[in-house]
This record gives C-alpha cells, structure tokens and sequence, in this order.
C-alpha cells in the first residue's frame, strides 16, 4: 500500500501580490467595500462583518495585473 502525504499549509507563489484590505464605508446604513488605490466600488452589505468577508473574495477588475499573453511557437 502507498501511502502519500500533501501539504498541510497552503503555499504562495513568489509572484503573488499581497492582498490590501479593501477600504471600508457606512453611507446611509449601508456598508460600501472599495478598492483603496483606485475607489472601484467592490461590494456592498448591511453589516461591515458580512461587507469585509464579501470584499475578501473579490478582486478589483481595474486594478488587476492583466494575464502575460502567451506566446506560441
């Protein structure tokens, strides 16, 4: 019988960019999550517990990395 044995942490690639935490705001009862370098509105919600956890699951489209194209031979 094989046995084998997986990775218990979660690795990162040396690439990758450190999250920012996205930037918080009560308007009107409203929690509003938006990106803190260029404002893009990620996410809204009624408690800042529900906004902060939908804004850690969202990635801001414009401030992004776009993908390396690839190349073909």
């Amino acid at each position: 019988m094989q046995t084998r044995s997986y990775a218990t942490q979660a690795t990162t690639s040396p690439t990758a960019v450190p999250a920012v935490e996205p930037a918080l705001h009560l308007l009107g009862g409203i929690w509003i999550a938006s990106c803190p370098t260029c404002g893009y509105q990620l996410t809204t919600a009624r408690t800042q517990e529900r906004c902060e956890q939908r804004a850690s699951r969202r990635c801001c489209p414009v401030c992004r990395e776009a993908p390396e194209p690839s190349t073909r031979a």
